[in-house]
């Protein structure tokens, strides 16, 4: 894990690998350039089976999507279109590293409806990829994912313990890993799961920048923000904080990414993939369950948060 964090480390060695052994580019029948340099070539990968690899997506020197350090993506090795890394994979082994680049023009041409919007004509993209294992199609493959998602858990978990420690702040762990700095415990009985609350929120990075708040009319969504604790609608890093607090309680909260959003950040959210969060909590109210809505004709009145 630790030699593979760093991004640039890879590339550099891909490079160094491709200056001396003088790989030179292939073109798929799909028309892609790569540059393969092979492993051991003891286990191929077979039609149907799982491939488990790191990738890392760059255009021009900006790398805006990579694994590596990271948990790894899995795809069934199937050929599903041209000009794609699929074409490649019945000829690949474990432990075999690819560098492609891809005109953007090429996507814009399929389907500009599909294209992200940094695509722009002319662009190219360049992909490393690194094959780690081959897998059966069965039950193996979802115990190994849990394994490699547990242990960048853990990684993240001790990465905000080291960060808590070196700005000596005290903070409580949930039971999923996430920290809960207790400005004010607030009064009253502790929220219990169940419990219907109305939250005042601002979200930062832990580069500060800020990404969300109901407080803020910048966001344009000013209001409490409801929801029952544990009923799964919100992410644990935001949900279990609740337990530790009581009505009128604030905290700050440290949440990992896998704790979030993990690899995939709403599109325009401002959050990079794989992102911890800092979230500014204050409980402004709690409720036994959630209200009931009045039926339709009825005039009941549900009492709101003060």
């Amino acid at each position: 894990m630790k030699a593979t964090r760093n991004p640039g480390l890879f590339i550099g060695l891909i490079i160094l690998l491709a200056a001396c052994n003088k790989v030179t580019y292939r073109k798929t029948a799909g028309g892609m350039p790569y540059k393969l340099f092979k492993g051991d070539g003891k286990r191929k990968i077979s039609e149907g089976s799982i491939v488990k690899y790191n990738v890392m997506y760059k255009i021009k020197d900006s790398i805006y999507f990579s694994t590596f350090g990271r948990p790894p993506m899995y795809t069934r090795a199937a050929k599903n279109e041209t000009y794609d890394i699929s074409e490649l994979w019945s000829s690949l082994s474990v432990g075999d590293s690819i560098m492609t680049t891809q005109m953007m023009d090429t996507f814009i041409k399929r389907d500009p409806t599909r294209v992200p919007p940094y695509f722009k004509k002319g662009g190219m993209i360049i992909t490393y990829f690194k094959i780690l294992d081959v897998l059966p199609a069965d039950s193996t493959v979802f115990a190994d994912q849990k394994m490699e998602r547990e242990r960048y858990i853990a990684s993240e978990i001790k990465y905000i313990e080291d960060y808590l420690a070196g700005k000596k702040i005290k903070a409580r762990k949930t039971p999923s890993g996430a920290f809960v700095e207790i400005i004010d415990p607030g009064t009253g009985d502790l929220i219990d799961s169940g419990n219907y609350v109305y939250v005042n929120y601002s979200g930062v990075t832990f580069g500060g920048k800020k990404f969300d708040s109901n407080i803020d009319s910048t966001f344009q969504h000013v209001g409490p923000l409801t929801f029952s604790v544990g009923d799964g609608t919100m992410v644990k890093g935001f949900d279990e904080p609740m337990l530790f607090l009581k009505p009128g309680g604030k905290a700050k909260v440290y949440v990992p990414s896998m704790l979030a959003y993990g690899p995939n950040p709403r599109p325009g959210s401002g959050i990079k993939p794989y992102e911890h969060l800092i979230f500014d909590l204050t409980v402004i109210d709690v409720k036994e369950k959630m209200p009931v809505a009045p039926a339709p004709g009825k005039d009941v009145k549900i009492d709101q948060p003060q």
